[in-house]
């Protein structure tokens, strides 16, 4: 299989997930974050949930082309 597919997997893998991540910490602020882990718990609804699990796959996704971009060196 051509490797050069995965590296370019990895790089839009990676600027996907910066993006996913920037939007999750850009409505919250780390006052707001600290003062509220203290607070309540909350649940998490409608699109702040779907970037959630978003954020988890594209993890596991480059979690995974990683290890096997590594093993196929």
């Amino acid at each position: 299989m051509n490797l050069e597919f995965f590296k370019i997997l990895e790089i839009v893998l990676a600027i996907l997930l910066v993006l996913v991540i920037t939007i999750q910490t850009k409505s919250n602020s780390l006052a707001e974050s600290v003062s509220s882990a203290f607070s309540f718990n909350r649940t998490k609804r409608g699109v702040e949930k779907i970037i959630f699990y978003l954020t988890i796959v594209l993890i596991i996704a480059f979690s995974l082309n990683t290890v096997f971009l590594l093993l196929n060196k």
